[in-house]
C-alpha cells in the first residue's frame, strides 16, 4: 500500500513567483510528495491498532486508507467512524443508545457512564472526558466491526486520557471489534494496550511492531491509595451519586485517593433488619427470625455490615477503581459478612468481581403501599408532583386515610432501620400534606440485587 500527493501552487500569485524567484525553485512542475511507500501491514479482527506520530506526519492519511481498505473486507465491515457519529445533542443520552433500557444502561456503563443522573443528561451537557466514553458507547451500539477513532483523546487531560484508552480497549476485547486509534500522545499506549503499533514518521517512514499483549489492569491504580476517611471525603464526592446524604449508622468510612484528589469513597453502615435476598441467601435467619426476633436482630447486628455508598469520581469509572475500593476494605470493618443493595449491580457487576456473591430475590411485598394503590392513587415512579395529582381526586375521608397509612409506613419503616424520614413523617403528623404524603409513596421497594461477602477468619457472634 502505498499513498502520494501531487502538489502544485493553486493560483500563480506575484508572491509564489516571488517564492520561486528567492530559492530558485520552478512552480510549473508538479511536485511528488510521498506518505507513505510499500507499506504493508498484517491486522487480524479483533486486534487494537494504534498510529503514533507528531503533528503532519501522515497519520490520518494511513488511518483513512486501512480505515477503506476495511470497508472491502467482510471480516472487518462495516466500519464505524466516531468523528463521524451523528450525535442528538439535546436528548438524555439513555434514550440515544441501545434497545431497551437495560441493554442502555448496560452500554453506557461499559463505556464509564454509570451514574443515574448522567443517564438523563443530555450529550450537550457532558463533559469532554464524559463525551468521548458516550462516542464510545455509541461504538458498541453501532454493531460495527471495526471502530475509528482520529485525533485520540487529543482534547482530553493526560488523566482522562488514560482512563479513556482503558475504557475503549476493555469494551472494543468485550466486544471483539476491530480498533483503529492515532494520535499524536504515546501516554496513551500503556493502557491502550495495543496489539499493533505504528509509528508514522515524517516522510515516507512508517514502522510496525506487534506485540502479545497481556489483560492488565489501569495503569492509574499503580497510583492509588486506599485508606481511612471521613465525612469530609464523602461530602467531597457526594454530589455524584443520586441518593445523596450521609446514611445514618455508619461503621466505616474509606477512600481512593490518586496523589491530592480523593477518587472514591465507601461507607458502611449498620445492616437492614429486613432483606428478602438475605433470607434467601441464609434461609436459617427466616427461622430464627420468626421464632426469636430480638435474637434475630442482635445476630444481623452483630455479624452483618452493609456497604451504603459506593461513590467513585467520573474521572476513574470504569476503569476497576470501585473493585478494587470494595475488595480492599470488606475485610476491614470487622464482622463475619458484608452484604448491600444495588441497583447498579443489574448492569455493572464490580461487586462480583470484588468477590460478593449475587442473590436474585425480588423486592418484599409493601402492603400499605398496595391498599393505597387500590384505592385508585396512581403513583407515578420519580415524580411526586403527579402522584400529588392523583391524590388530589381522592374523597377527604379517603385522603386522610391515606396519610394515616403513610405515618404507619414512615414509623414502620424507621423501626426497621430501612429508611429515617423524619421530616415527612412531623409534616403528616401536623395534618394533610399532599407533598409529604406523595414523597413517602415515592419511596418504593427498588428492584437492587442482593450481595455478601464471607470473612471466614471471623467467628459468628
Amino acid at each position: 500500500m502505498d499513498k502520494r500527493f501531487r502538489v502544485s501552487p493553486a493560483r500563480m500569485s506575484g508572491r509564489v513567483v516571488s517564492v520561486a524567484e528567492a530559492f530558485g525553485i520552478g512552480v510549473d512542475e508538479e511536485q511528488l510528495y510521498t506518505v507513505f511507500d510499500e507499506f504493508e501491514i498484517d491486522i487480524k479482527p479483533g486486534q487494537v491498532v494504534l498510529i503514533l506520530g507528531e503533528s503532519g506526519a501522515g497519520k490520518t492519511v494511513l488511518l483513512r486508507c486501512l480505515a477503506e481498505e476495511m470497508c472491502r473486507l467482510d471480516e472487518f465491515s462495516p466500519v464505524a467512524d466516531a468523528s463521524e457519529m451523528r450525535v442528538r445533542k439535546n436528548i438524555p443520552i439513555v434514550d440515544t443508545v441501545g434497545r431497551d433500557f437495560s441493554d442502555a444502561l448496560e452500554k453506557l456503563s461499559l463505556a464509564g457512564l454509570n451514574e443515574a443522573y448522567l443517564f438523563l443528561r443530555c450529550f450537550n451537557e457532558l463533559s469532554d472526558g464524559q463525551k468521548y466514553r458516550y462516542r464510545i458507547a455509541r461504538l458498541i451500539d453501532s454493531g460495527a466491526k471495526t471502530w475509528v477513532l482520529d485525533e485520540f483523546t487529543s482534547v482530553l487531560d493526560r488523566v482522562t486520557a488514560r482512563v479513556v484508552a482503558y475504557c475503549l480497549q476493555k469494551a472494543a476485547r468485550r466486544m471483539g471489534a476491530t480498533v483503529l486509534a492515532a494520535t499524536t500522545h504515546s501516554d496513551v499506549a500503556e493502557d491502550l494496550n495495543p496489539d499493533i503499533i505504528v509509528r508514522k514518521g515524517m516522510g515516507p517512514h512508517v514502522s510496525v511492531e506487534y506485540r502479545r499483549p497481556e489483560p492488565r489492569e489501569c495503569s492509574i491504580l499503580k497510583d492509588v491509595i486506599i485508606e481511612k476517611g471521613d465525612r469530609g471525603d464523602y461530602e467531597a464526592l457526594k454530589h455524584f451519586h443520586y441518593l445523596g446524604g450521609l446514611p445514618n449508622w455508619r461503621r466505616g468510612i474509606y477512600r481512593a485517593r490518586v496523589g491530592d484528589e480523593i477518587a472514591g469513597v465507601i461507607v458502611y453502615t449498620s445492616p437492614l433488619l429486613h432483606i428478602s435476598g438475605r433470607y434467601k441467601a441464609f434461609p436459617h435467619l427466616k427461622e430464627m427470625r420468626r421464632k426469636n426476633p430480638k435474637e434475630y436482630a442482635k445476630f444481623v447486628s452483630n455479624n452483618f455490615t452493609r456497604i451504603a455508598r459506593v461513590i467513585i469520581h467520573p474521572k476513574y469509572r470504569s476503569i476497576g477503581l470501585g473493585v478494587k475500593l470494595v475488595k480492599e476494605t470488606m475485610p476491614l470493618v470487622g464482622t463475619r459478612y458484608v452484604e448491600t443493595l444495588a441497583v447498579m449491580a443489574r448492569y455493572n457487576p464490580f461487586f462480583e468481581k470484588a468477590g460478593m456473591k449475587r442473590v436474585d430475590a425480588p423486592p418484599p411485598r409493601d402492603e400499605i403501599l398496595e391498599r393505597i394503590e387500590a384505592m385508585g392513587v396512581k403513583i407515578v415512579p420519580g415524580s411526586w408532583r403527579k402522584t400529588a395529582s392523583s391524590l388530589k381526586k381522592l374523597p377527604t375521608a379517603q385522603l386522610k386515610e391515606v396519610k394515616a397509612l403513610c405515618i404507619r409506613r414512615l414509623e414502620r419503616l424507621r423501626e426497621m432501620k430501612v429508611k429515617s424520614r423524619s421530616d415527612l413523617l412531623r409534616r403528616l403528623r401536623k395534618g394533610v400534606d399532599l407533598e409529604a404524603i406523595a414523597k413517602t409513596l415515592m419511596m418504593i421497594p427498588k428492584p437492587a440485587v442482593y450481595l455478601y461477602w464471607e470473612n471466614l477468619t471471623i467467628n459468628q457472634v
